[in-house]
């Protein structure tokens, strides 16, 4: 019971330590809300930057500076969709 209670310990502190450090991927980028309303992503490393705006049917429609775009929603499970 010993055992299984500090396998239990070490996984959780284990766990909690990947939680809080920052990938470092996300450390290059940088996002704000503009003035229109859109949330606008910028890599401060020369990589991709997004700008996101919501159409009138709820969708996160987001535009990369590559010309890629991705569509979000939420769907009825309440699960964040993107195709």
């Amino acid at each position: 019971m010993k055992k299984l209670t500090l396998v239990a310990i070490a996984f959780t502190i284990i766990f909690g330590v990947q939680l809080i450090t920052p990938n470092q991927a996300e450390a290059q980028t940088s996002c704000k809300y503009d003035y229109l309303g859109n949330y606008v992503c910028t890599n401060n490393s020369g990589g991709l930057s997004s700008t996101t705006r919501k159409d009138y049917l709820g969708n996160d429609n987001t535009t990369f500076s590559n010309g890629a775009t991705m569509s979000c929603r939420t769907d009825y499970l309440g699960n964040y969709v993107c195709n």
